[in-house]
């Protein structure tokens, strides 16, 4: 059986999906950052019972993965999105880097954990150990995406050289935001120098 969020008024407000308690656990991380984190935290913020929070993530890691699987699954719902215009390669580009550096920048949550706790973030940055980075395993599930679409055939020096230097340019902004360059402007860039003309 399923727990159920409190009442509200005598209603029940229905059961907590998984999503709930990612979206629960993104709130957490705006209050709080990554490092304070907590199971007890989130599922307080869900309207769940530890117990309950224990039986659908066995540790804060899981937790915190799963938070990174649904936050994946929406940067390629924006790839996906704009691979629809494929035909238009610099068009296509330029919308790709413009949407993904608006999205970050205005995502709440991940903008807390870098002004919280950047540096436990530093692991997922850094090569190390031959475990992949961030920007490793996004180049990755975006390169699945474009290299089989219209695009591909416009990407120098190659698909995957591409798409590792777009990722890489805009991670460059979330950890370094550009002072004087708008996203349009890194958009147009990223697209001058991965687009054949």
């Amino acid at each position: 059986m399923s727990q159920t969020r409190g009442s509200c008024g005598g209603f029940i407000l229905g059961p907590v999906s998984n999503e709930d308690v990612t979206a629960a656990a993104r709130a957490v991380v705006r209050r709080v950052g990554i490092t304070a984190l907590t199971l007890a935290a989130v599922a307080k913020e869900a309207g769940i019972s530890r117990a309950t929070m224990y039986r659908r993530f066995a540790s804060r890691d899981t937790l915190i993965a799963a938070v990174i699987g649904a936050e994946l699954d929406a940067l390629e719902k924006l790839v996906l999105a704009r691979l629809r215009f494929a035909d238009q390669p610099r068009e296509t580009t330029h919308m790709l880097v413009r949407e993904v550096l608006d999205y970050l920048t205005n995502h709440a949550a991940l903008q807390a954990a870098i002004h919280i706790d950047g540096s436990a973030l530093l692991p997922w940055l850094i090569k190390r150990d031959g475990r992949p980075t961030l920007v490793d395993i996004v180049t990755d599930r975006a390169l699945a995406h474009i290299e089989g679409s219209e695009l591909a055939a416009h990407l120098r020096p190659n698909p995957g050289a591409a798409v590792e230097f777009m990722v890489g340019a805009v991670y460059t902004q979330l950890v370094s935001p550009s002072r004087y360059l708008t996203h349009a402007n890194i958009a147009t860039l990223v697209t001058d120098a991965v687009v054949a003309p």
